[in-house]
This record gives C-alpha cells, sequence and structure tokens, in this order.
C-alpha cells in the first residue's frame, strides 16, 4: 500500500505520454470528456486529411423528421446520396415539416463562391437555395460570423445593425465576451424586469441521441422547448472505449445542438427547462456534453459519466486533487 500511495503521489504534476496501449493507457482513454480535470494536453497527435479548394453544398429539404432520420443512415453507409458523393454532412431543422441536411462534396473548381462573412447570413441561405459553392477556409468557418444563428441576440442580424457593425466583429469570439459581460452586470435581465417580462433560463445543449432515437427526441424537443432552429452533426465513436462519454462504437448518433434562452414560467425552480431536457436524453438513450450548464444530481451524474474509471484515474494522476473533480467543475460550478 505504501509504494501504490508512492507512485500516485509521483505521477501527480508530471508529463507523461498517454497512449491507447501502454503504461499510461487509462488516461488516454479516460481523458475525453474529463475537461482538464485529469490534466492538460500539452501535445498531440491527430490525423490529418488532405483539402481540395472548394466545398460544394447541397440543401436537401425534409418535410418529415423519421425521413431525414432515415437519410442520414442511409448517406452514412453509403458516403453518397442520390449516386452523388458525400464528404460533409450536417443538418438544421427549423421545424418539424422543415428540416434539412447539408451534404458537402469536395471540389477542385467552382462556378462562383458564396460570402458569408459580411452582411449575408448562412443559415438562412440554407432555405432559399438548394446548391452553394465555398471556398473550403469559408466552408470551415460558414457558422462563425453568426455564431450559427445566435448572432440575432445581439441585434447583429437586423440589417440597419448590421450595416453599422464592423465586419471584424462579426464573429463568434466577439459575441461570447458579450455574453460574458452580461452574465456579471445582467443588464438585459434588469431591463426585462422593468418591462414587466419573465427571467430567462440559459439553454445552451450539445447532445448525442441514437440515430434511430433521433426523429422522436427532436419531435419531444420542439413540441416542449420553444428554441428554433436546432443544429444536426451525425457521428460515430472512433476509437474508444471512452468511460467518461460511453458511447457505443457500433452505433450512429446525432449530435443535437441547441442555444438560446427561454422564459421561466411561475414557480419554476432554477434550471427547470434544462433538467427536463437532462431527462429527456437519458430516455432516449442519449448523452449530454458538459461543456454548458448541467442540473444533474451526483448519483445521477456519476452513473452517466463513467464515476467508477473517473475516480480511479482521478487517484492515480490526481491524488491531492489539486484540480477540480469532473462533477464540481461540470455541474458544482453554477
Amino acid at each position: 500500500m505504501q509504494l501504490q500511495r508512492m507512485l500516485r503521489s509521483q505521477l501527480a504534476g508530471q508529463i507523461v505520454v498517454a497512449r491507447a496501449e501502454g503504461p499510461h493507457s487509462d488516461l488516454f482513454h479516460a481523458f475525453p470528456n474529463s475537461y482538464g480535470t485529469l490534466g492538460y494536453a500539452l501535445r498531440l497527435v491527430i490525423d490529418l486529411e488532405p483539402v481540395h479548394p472548394f466545398v460544394r453544398l447541397r440543401h436537401v429539404h425534409f418535410s418529415r423528421l423519421e425521413e431525414l432520420a432515415e437519410a442520414i443512415d442511409q448517406i452514412i453507409e453509403a458516403s453518397a446520396f442520390e449516386a452523388e458523393p458525400v464528404d460533409f454532412l450536417d443538418g438544421t431543422v427549423f421545424a418539424p415539416d422543415d428540416a434539412y441536411l447539408t451534404l458537402g462534396s469536395w471540389a477542385d473548381t467552382a462556378p462562383y463562391t458564396s460570402d458569408y462573412t459580411g452582411r449575408r447570413i448562412y443559415y438562412e441561405s440554407i432555405r432559399n437555395r438548394s446548391s452553394d459553392f465555398l471556398t473550403v477556409r469559408d466552408y470551415l468557418w460558414r457558422w462563425d460570423t453568426d455564431w450559427f444563428w445566435c448572432s440575432r441576440a445581439f441585434g447583429a442580424q437586423n440589417r440597419l445593425v448590421r450595416a453599422l457593425w464592423p465586419k471584424r466583429w462579426l464573429r463568434s469570439d466577439v459575441y461570447s465576451k458579450i455574453v460574458r459581460w452580461e452574465g456579471r452586470h445582467g443588464v438585459a435581465a434588469r431591463l426585462d424586469r422593468w418591462r414587466g417580462r419573465p427571467g430567462r433560463e440559459r439553454v445552451v445543449q450539445d447532445v448525442e441521441i441514437p440515430l434511430e432515437r433521433t426523429a422522436q427526441f427532436l419531435a419531444w424537443f420542439l413540441a416542449e422547448v420553444p428554441i428554433t432552429p436546432v443544429w444536426l452533426c451525425p457521428l460515430r465513436l472512433r476509437g474508444g472505449p471512452w468511460p467518461l462519454y460511453p458511447l457505443r462504437p457500433d452505433r450512429t448518433y446525432v449530435n443535437v445542438g441547441f442555444w438560446s434562452t427561454v422564459p421561466v414560467a411561475a414557480g419554476d425552480p432554477a434550471g427547470e427547462v434544462n433538467r427536463r431536457i437532462e431527462r429527456a436524453v437519458a430516455a432516449h438513450d442519449g448523452h449530454k456534453s458538459l461543456y454548458s450548464d448541467s442540473y444533474y444530481p451526483p448519483d445521477e451524474f456519476w452513473a452517466l459519466y463513467g464515476g467508477g474509471a473517473y475516480r480511479d484515474v482521478k487517484a492515480r494522476y490526481d491524488p491531492g486533487s489539486r484540480l477540480l473533480d469532473l462533477y464540481a467543475k461540470a455541474v458544482g460550478r453554477r
């Protein structure tokens, strides 16, 4: 026991090389979803993919969520849609009968390229055109100008405001600073109280739902939570297992992202809408990313996020708890 304690204390604060196999494989597998509570990555080895100059986009409309989910399944299996290759795939849901998949494919030439870094708004183009071309750089940053669609909260999608807003400030890091400033000073909240409006609850989440349950979850969400649009991003686990985020490697999931605020109903406790979403995610066999506000009680949290495995790795690499534990950082920080 004394030797074990000495070995553990020697690891605390040390630089180690963690690989999928080897003496630190436990840290390698526990690192995803640990949010800096087990240590920090100083160097990463990652795979890269060659890029082409342009990306061709096709925006495909679906009037039924079930048909959209079926199309995702087919595209993932074939890497194609209607006999055309698909290299990138995401989706946008405006309403239960108004949803889109955006299919991206590499292109070496383009008849034109669109620019959404100024007055034109990318997410609005999804409903207004069936195809588009972007440079590879603009494709990678296509959502940033409007922080997906969240810039509307700052008035940045109002034509007059947008004309006056410096182009260099149409970017997510600027919006993040505004949100942090509002969080410290609560100006909008005071204005709402002065106007007699209900308080608002922040709902900023990304959740992973199994593909076969995605249409059902979206139907629930759109009926119960007044937030649209909603972003979709299919994914499959690569490598793993990741005990702190136990997705199945043989299963396709859909990341469902929703970011806004909702009015607080009279008598509701703090975080009531977020808590309802957490319960619905669990009921649909999904998992919630922990970067946003979470309201799980401790027992439920550790059952969902690999409590046993986390405690073992935490004891080995941070035995003195110099870093917060995952629950304290993800939930207790509220």
